[in-house]
């Protein structure tokens, strides 16, 4: 059995990335924003996770809360950065893709698009580049499951969807209250930001036909099968509003 181990950025949920523990290699998913990378191999360590165990870093989308720190990590572990090619220009600028930053509540317009657009990372030469719909098998690092692309959240955004029913979706919804899981971890939100609202749903409703159960986010507690139908229901059928 795989295990998802969660890596605080900010406290309660309001900034994850994960760990998945492969019987090979393990993976990192995301890696934050910008000086993330001594708070995350604090908590790897803490897991007694060896640096050297890990084989992969994968980047799920091109917003730098998820990207921010790729380019220390993957100098300080020695592994590849894996990223689809529709949102590499983020990891090569060290910029967010300002232009799918299209707000979920007008708030966000105001008090956290700008610092998204300003914030700069370091730029990171990604190794592993994924095209169109294509498929990276993750057997060769011991775990049963594969990264798929699910655009929406933005144009390249990644899923990681295991076998054992466990999945990796990060920004394609989120959890609690404000940016993140504060409070009310099981209440489904948007996240503050989505590319295209359509695309999201096709990608939900295409992760859910993969006999997927629980859900793992970028902002907010992991939540099961249910809370994704809801979210779907409540927020991205035809005509709904881009307001929570």
């Amino acid at each position: 059995m795989h295990q998802i181990i969660q890596l605080s950025i900010l406290p309660f949920g309001m900034i994850n990335c994960f760990l998945i523990k492969g019987e090979i290699k393990h993976i990192l998913v995301d890696t934050g924003i910008p000086n993330s990378e001594a708070k995350i191999i604090r908590q790897l360590k803490k897991h007694n996770i060896k640096l050297e165990d890990i084989g992969l870093i994968i980047i799920t989308h091109g917003h730098i809360d998820h990207f921010g720190s790729a380019k220390e990590l993957k100098d300080i572990l020695k592994v590849p950065v894996l990223v689809h090619d529709l949102d590499i220009k983020a990891l090569q600028t060290g910029k967010s893709m300002v232009e799918t930053l299209k707000p979920n509540n007008k708030i966000w317009d105001i008090i956290l698009k700008p610092k998204l657009a300003k914030d700069t990372a370091s730029p990171c030469l990604p190794d592993i580049i994924l095209n169109d719909n294509e498929e990276y098998d993750l057997s060769i690092y011991g775990i049963n499951g594969c990264v798929i692309h699910t655009p929406g959240h933005t144009p390249g955004s990644l899923s990681i969807v295991l076998e054992n029913g466990d999945a990796i979706i990060m920004d394609l919804a989120s959890s609690g209250i404000l940016l993140g899981g504060i409070a009310f971890n099981s209440r489904m939100k948007h996240p503050p930001f989505h590319d295209n609202l359509e695309q999201v749903k096709k990608s939900l409703e295409n992760i859910l036909s993969l006999n997927t159960e629980r859900f793992y986010l970028g902002h907010g507690n992991s939540v099961s099968k249910k809370s994704i139908i809801s979210y779907i229901d409540k927020f991205l059928t035809e005509r709904s509003e881009l307001t929570q």
